[in-house]
């Protein structure tokens, strides 16, 4: 019978190679193959790379024996001093110090940075604290998985600072363990402020929460209160006030001023803090009580650190502060300086302004201005109305008085 075109038609089709017409099951099993390999070897990339503890997650090396053992009074500055008063040798300490933190420095830099003889000369040879006596009460009253860091001060006093530091390189090992490796900074410990708010006065804990801390336990929070030579931060206080008020607009700081009847009287200063207007005698008056309140009267741990080290020593500082908690910082090659300006975002004056960490060793690695570049009146009101206790506790001088002319 003979096959007519319809039919051979059908007959080529019926006789389509095997190969294509299972076309589509074959890339489906290679596909599943490849993916199945690349699995495999990224599975056992990921193994090999923890077997070879590169801390990518865990830079704090929290599973290593002995954590820290009680040496936060270990504070010397681990610099070679003999920098023979300038900043031209490659061993420099001050040069030393902006390589480790990543900081290449140009020759206008290098000339104008202070020497480390220079520094130490005007903050000491070692860091200086408040409280390091009660960093054992805290780690033994608060469990591990409850213990917490927040900054406290005044403002400008160096809190943003040292949240900054402290978030980049310190942990509570024991909630690191039990957060990470996706917890947040808050999850490690390390909070932006105390439950009662960082730039609220100690006589406030117990009755002024910060907005979303209310779920915070307050004893569990170590403050970590900074604190700024008291003539530097006047000045800054004029710049900035923040909800300060007094006038000073002519006059900086305007300690004093005279009254009708001749006689030199404080000025008052007033500051919003803790939602209500507080009244102070003068600015002098402010940083006295503000920082009394944590050493003289506050029945908790808290540390006092000062700006100055927070600047110079950051390795050093942070260190101390966070061993005081029972905390681990990071080893010295793996830890985060901070370089730029800790003031992020609004509200903390013009960008341009602020102060990176190579314009402040600069600004503040310099002996003081005579008198502070106060007035006559300014200069003698600070001397007699700031703490001299915790002035001289802190490390801090004063600034020389004007020479006498003969």
């Amino acid at each position: 019978m003979p096959t007519t075109n319809t039919q051979r038609v059908r007959k080529s089709s019926s006789s389509t190679p095997i190969f294509i017409l299972h076309a589509h099951k074959i890339v489906v099993f290679c596909s599943a193959a490849i993916f199945i390999f690349l699995f495999a070897v990224n599975l056992f990339l990921v193994t090999d790379l923890e077997k070879q503890n590169i801390g990518a997650n865990d830079p704090w090396q929290i599973q290593t024996p002995a954590i820290h053992k009680n040496n936060v009074n270990d504070n010397q500055v681990e610099f070679d001093t003999n920098d023979n008063n300038n900043n031209s040798t490659a061993t420099n300490p001050v040069i030393d110090y902006f390589r480790r933190a990543g900081v290449e420095l140009d020759n206008d830099s290098i000339e104008s940075l202070p020497t480390w003889s220079q520094i130490e000369s005007i903050i000491g040879k070692k860091p200086v604290f408040r409280g390091l006596d009660t960093c054992e009460t805290f780690r033994q009253t608060v469990p591990p998985l409850g213990r917490m860091l927040g900054s406290a001060g005044m403002f400008n006093s160096g809190t943003n600072l040292v949240t900054r530091l402290m978030k980049e390189n310190c942990v509570i090992p024991e909630r690191f363990n039990k957060y990470a490796p996706d917890g947040s900074k808050e999850d490690y410990g390390i909070r932006w402020q105390c439950p009662w708010g960082k730039h609220t006065p100690a006589y406030f804990k117990n009755n002024h929460t910060a907005p979303k801390n209310e779920e915070i336990i307050k004893d569990h929070c170590l403050p970590i209160v900074t604190v700024r030579n008291p003539f530097d931060w006047m000045v800054s206080m004029c710049n900035i006030p923040y909800t300060a008020r007094w006038p000073h607009h002519r006059i900086c700081p305007h300690l004093v001023e005279m009254s009708s009847n001749g006689k030199k009287v404080p000025v008052g200063v007033k500051v919003k803090l803790a939602e209500q207007w507080l009244n102070f005698d003068s600015l002098a008056d402010l940083w006295n009580e503000f920082y009394a309140q944590y050493y003289r009267d506050f029945e908790y741990p808290y540390l006092i650190v000062r700006f100055e080290d927070l600047t110079f020593r950051q390795y050093e500082t942070t260190k101390t502060i966070c061993e005081c908690a029972g905390g681990v910082v990071k080893p010295q090659n793996m830890f985060k300086y901070i370089i730029k300006s800790a003031k992020q975002g609004p509200g903390h004056g013009k960008v341009s302004e602020r102060t990176g960490m190579v314009e402040a060793w600069i600004k503040y690695g310099q002996p003081k201005q005579v008198k502070g570049g106060f007035s006559d009146e300014d200069y003698d009101a600070a001397i007699e109305l700031l703490s001299h206790e915790f002035m001289e506790s802190m490390g801090y001088k004063y600034p020389p008085p004007a020479p006498i002319i003969l």
